[in-house]
């Protein structure tokens, strides 16, 4: 038997050896500076960020800069140019409108004096909105900078990024909220004590559904098909299908398809490959399915 007692790092025929292998690593395109280092994978996450647009009808009646307005000097490129601002971004816009107006309340502390386009833009009820009967509303001439901005985020449209975490990276610019990954719980026809599973919506994160349904019928034990036109149900877009799963598994599929495993007790939703953000799930208990007990 041999036993390693001590390592001389100042050896010469440690020192050459070193700096051949180093040299070797070089001459075959590595990095000689990781050599020896384990690489340690870091597992992706998704995560949706609420988004703003500036309607047409704001940006014209308050003239605003249009390079501002367009996320023209955006930090990431997936937004330059498309009109997605930050929360930070459009509330910048107001303020800045506010400072170029001389808009600032000189009677009231925090407060912001309310001019034409703002009222127009913010408090006005436009004729289609109207109601027969509604009386002739009065404006405010003068409110607090918070409020004001509060009611401009208010009047933005709505838009939404899906974001790769870590390295903020944007997969995907969308108006609106996020499409929503449904699961639907409902009695077996028929059968009180039994259940059905419905999933649907998972392509739309990069998920593919027969490969889906495959791995969660292995991961929790029950039977699963695949449905591209289930009768009686929504119709589906072209390309997407609808998974049924025997027994009531929200609590596992929610757990499996977000990589929250703790949410669940079930050791099929352990070492999850999915990272969808939690906000997109949607669960539906239909009527008279109980819902399942906290762990």
């Amino acid at each position: 038997f041999a036993f390693l007692v001590e390592i001389v790092k100042n050896n010469p025929d440690l020192i050459r050896f070193k700096r051949e292998w180093k040299k070797e690593i070089a001459a075959s395109g590595g990095d000689a500076s990781t050599a020896g280092v384990a690489t340690v994978t870091q597992k992706t996450k998704l995560a949706v960020v609420d988004l703003f647009i500036v309607p047409r009808h704001i940006s014209d009646g308050l003239e605003l800069d249009r390079d501002a307005v367009m996320a023209a000097n955006a930090k990431t490129d997936e937004r330059k140019g498309t009109g997605f601002l930050t929360k930070t971004e459009c509330r910048a816009l107001i303020e800045t409108y506010i400072e170029k107006e001389n808009l600032v309340d000189p009677k009231g502390k925090g407060r912001v004096l309310v001019n034409g386009p703002i009222c127009d833009a913010l408090y006005r009820v436009s004729k289609k909105n109207k109601q027969p009967d509604q009386k002739t509303a009065e404006y405010p001439t003068s409110v607090k900078r918070k409020e004001l901005i509060e009611k401009w985020i208010g009047r933005m449209d709505k838009g939404h990024a899906l974001v790769q975490m870590p390295g903020s990276k944007i997969l995907n610019l969308g108006r609106g909220g996020p499409k929503p990954v449904d699961i639907e719980v409902e009695f077996r026809q028929g059968n009180r004590r039994k259940f059905l599973t419905r999933l649907r919506g998972m392509e739309e994160y990069g998920v593919e559904g027969e490969a889906l349904c495959r791995d969660v019928a292995h991961r929790f034990a029950c039977s699963g098909s695949v449905e591209t036109d289930p009768v009686g149900r929504p119709a589906l877009r072209k390309g997407r299908v609808e998974l049924v799963f025997q027994g009531h598994l929200s609590e596992e599929l929610a757990a499996l398809l977000t990589g929250d495993e703790a949410s669940t007790g079930h050791g099929g939703a352990k070492g999850s490959g999915y990272s969808l953000p939690k906000s997109v799930i949607n669960v539906v208990l239909r009527k008279g399915v109980p819902a399942r007990k906290k762990r």
